[in-house]
This record gives C-alpha cells, structure tokens and sequence, in this order.
C-alpha cells in the first residue's frame, strides 16, 4: 500500500517545512508504513507537474495539508488527486478541515474524509481500516463521507496524545531540506531549521485558531527537545534552530530545563522563540542567553489597552513595557508583533502602537493585518454580533453569506477602516519606526560583525520594500 503526503501549490515566497506533515510521515515510517511526500509549495511545482507526479505516485491513500488562507489551492489539488486516482482515499487535515470539516465535505466532493486534530495515530487508523476493509466509524477524529449513500458522519473527538515523547523526529528527510527558506530577522546563521516542541495553548486570544491542538498545553520533554536539537546538527549541520511552539516559555520550569540541558551537554547552537509577555522572568531570561537564545518574539498585537481587552489578550501594556526592558537587559534580541484591524481600531489607536513600539525599542517591529480564521472566537463572535463590523473576502467575488471555505482565500475585518487604509497604515508605520535616526544609531550599535551587518541589511532590504512598494 502506498501513502502520499501533499503540501499543496502555493505562490509564497519563504517555504517552511511542515512539521505537521512530517510528523505524520515519521510516524507512519515508524510502523512500516510505505509514505512518500510531495511538497509542491516549496519546490515549486504547478498543477500540471503534480498531476505528473500523482501520476507515477500511484498512491493509494493521499493526505493533504489545508489551510484556510490556502484553501483555493487545496481544493484544486483535491480535485487534481480525484481526477488522476479515481480509486485513491483523500483526506484532508490541518487547521482548516480541524475548524469546519463537515462544511469542507460539503464543498469539496471528490474528497473522502476530514482529520480533526492531531494526524499521526487518525492517519494510522485509517490505513489500517483501508487495509482490513473496516468501517471508518470506527476511527475517532474524524468526518468523512459514507460510500455508498453520501452520507457524512462525524465521529467522536480523538484524546490528544498525553506523552509527546512517544512521538518519533519528524521525518525531515522525505522532504526537499534545500528549499525551505525564511525571512528577517529569522536565519542569522545557516543551515537554518524550525522545530515544535509544545502543542495547545491555554490562553483565549479572540484571534487564534485552536482547531487542531485546542488548548491543551502538552510538551517535549527537556531531554527530548535536546535529543532532536543534537540530531539535527549531526545530520545536517544545524546553526540556528525557530522554536515555532506557540509559547516556548508556557512551562516556565520546563524552558529552565531545556536552557539547563542544552548548556550541560554544551550544545553550540543560536535560537529563537515566540512567547508572551507574561511568561518570562530575569532568572528564565538569563538561563536563555546563556543557552544560546539570541531573539524573542512578543506578541503584542497593539498599544491601546481597551482593544486588548477586546481580544482576551490578557496582557497589560505595562506587562509589555516590563518584558521588552527586562529582555533587553539581560541582552537578547526582540521582535514585536503588531496586529492592526482589531476591534475599534482607528487612526489614533495605530499611533498609539506605533507610539508603544518606540517606547518598547525592539531590534525589529512585524506590522501586520488580523486575518480571521473560521475556528477563531473572532469569526464567532462577528457572526454574533460580538464585534461590530464585517468580514470581507479579499480575492473573490463569491457571497459574504455562503460558508467561509466557500470564500477563498483571505478574510479579514473591517469596522473604522479598510483593509486598503490598514495597509497604508502599516507603510505609514514602518516609515515611522524603522526610518528615524534613533532606531538607525541602536542598530549600528548592535552590528559587530559583517555577518550582523548582511543580517540587519537584509531585513531593511525588506522594510524599504514594504514602505515604498519596492
């Protein structure tokens, strides 16, 4: 029997290896399952060169990985597989079959079945049914399409995996390592790879899509997270390492652990991490330069405390100043992360963010626009009337009213202003914070080498790009 993995098509310009995918592949490797794996996205491959490939793939059960902001294309590569293997199995996972898989049923009739939540054991269990000729009710997390009458059945929610430990490397070598890239002030040090080493979040954040993991926080253990960190550099030489976890430092004991374990076996590596500002202290801090941690990214979505109460952040502006100084003291790196279009967004409350993000002086500021995801509180609670305002579709013409997978692409949120106004407010805000003399002179300070130097130009390159349309 023959196992396909697909990363569908895509346009993007840094590719990321996804680790979802690849540990469904080393998990069924690990139970001498045949899998193959085809990541259009990162090399490149058009439509017609994957129906090539389906072609002598021959496969006999496809998975295929879906994101809302993706949706168009996975479709297309669903409708592709049908057409190509008339006779194969397709199932769709990720975030957005997790959110709405009985609605992506519905839209998508060539396809079988839906993965809700975690992959690795619902993708072997399936198989398993495929090969013994069993029912798929039988299989928890999923919802599929009965093949006889249509019909389409949810089952019962699968328990997530308690021990992740049990959990095989992600099988990185059935993808193509090469092509995967990423952007400032990612990448200082090459080779450069990404890792996961929690699932779940607790936390409420109105904006955040849960679907898959919900909020659950389950974690590697510190020996664990070391075990892959050393295997990735025997095998491929590994300078820097992305820690993608939601938030690194969750269990603030087990992030000291992991610094304690990577120091004890002196492990030369740099590394970065995303986490939230109420998630950090001084003894932490230092544990996590001396380990080799040399950028922090914060999410603090805006400068305006009523906004982000809005969103059940859960965090004060205060919190924020306080992190960023303490950050900044013990010596590593940040990044802010600014969200505008949030609920009462305006004019005066963008400047109070921009106001915040020189007061914070971050080595590096992401201005970005909030995209609505159907599993988000914020897509609920617009369709409630919660949040007063409404959704657009970027890129299609279909009807607000039809389901949202129906819509495409990109959603987003207006009330005071457009998306077009949000842009040039992010052009505006770039100029503003990136382009004065103050910021300029902190960052010659920090460039202490003429790998620094090519690092801090690149990642201006960008900003130049995103101001003047570069």
């Amino acid at each position: 029997m023959k196992i396909l993995l697909i990363n569908p098509p895509s346009e993007l310009k840094t590719p990321v290896l996804p680790l979802g995918l690849a540990y469904i592949a080393a998990y069924l490797v690990n139970n001498k399952i045949n899998v193959s794996v085809i990541d259009a996205l990162a090399e490149n491959i058009s439509f017609q060169e994957l129906k090539d490939k389906l072609s002598r793939s021959k496969a006999d059960i496809i998975g295929i990985y879906m994101v809302s902001p993706r949706y168009d294309e996975a479709k297309t590569t669903i409708e592709i597989c049908r057409q190509v293997l008339p006779s194969s199995v397709i199932i769709a996972g990720g975030p957005h079959p997790s959110a709405v898989p009985i609605e992506t049923l519905k839209e998508i009739p060539q396809l079988n079945i839906c993965a809700v939540g975690e992959g690795e054991i619902t993708m072997l269990e399936l198989i398993k049914c495929f090969q013994n000729g069993s029912n798929f009710s039988t299989v928890d997390g999923i919802a599929f399409r009965e093949k006889n009458t249509g019909k389409i059945i949810i089952t019962k929610p699968r328990d997530f995996i308690k021990n992740l430990d049990i959990l095989p490397f992600p099988a990185r070598h059935l993808f193509p390592i090469k092509k995967y890239k990423t952007h400032s002030p990612y990448g200082r040090k090459n080779p450069y790879f990404s890792m996961i080493t929690s699932r779940g979040c607790p936390f409420q954040c109105a904006y955040c899509s849960k679907d898959v993991f919900k909020e659950n926080f389950r974690a590697l253990s510190a020996k664990r997270v070391c075990d892959e960190i050393e295997n990735l550099i025997k095998q491929y030489n590994v300078r820097e390492i992305h820690f993608y976890d939601d938030d690194f430092t969750m269990d603030i004991k087990r992030a000291e652990e992991i610094c304690d374990e990577i120091i004890r076996r002196k492990i030369k590596i740099i590394w970065s991490c995303t986490t939230r500002v109420n998630l950090v202290n001084e003894r932490l801090l230092k544990k996590m330069k001396e380990a080799g941690c040399w950028l922090i990214s914060y999410g603090v979505e805006s400068g305006n405390q009523k906004i982000l109460d809005s969103i059940k952040k859960g965090i004060t502006i205060k919190q924020i100043v306080s992190a960023f100084e303490l950050t900044r003291k013990i010596g590593i790196s940040t990044l802010a992360f600014f969200m505008l279009g949030l609920p009462g967004e305006t004019s005066e409350t963008i400047k109070e963010s921009i106001e915040l993000a020189k007061k914070l002086k971050p080595n590096f500021v992401s201005w970005g626009i909030l995209i609505v995801y159907p599993g988000s509180g914020f897509f609920k609670s617009v369709r409630d009337g919660t949040y007063k305002g409404r959704l657009r579709v970027l890129n299609r013409k279909e009807s607000l009213t039809s389901t949202f997978s129906e819509k495409g692409n990109y959603l987003v949120f207006e009330d005071n202003l457009t998306f077009e106004q949000l842009r040039e407010e992010i052009k505006k805000a770039n100029r503003s914070f990136y382009l004065r003399p103050a910021y300029i002179f902190q960052t010659l300070k920090n460039i202490r080498s003429f790998s620094s130097f090519i690092h801090y130009l690149k990642g201006f390159t960008e900003v130049l790009k995103s101001v003047f349309n570069i």
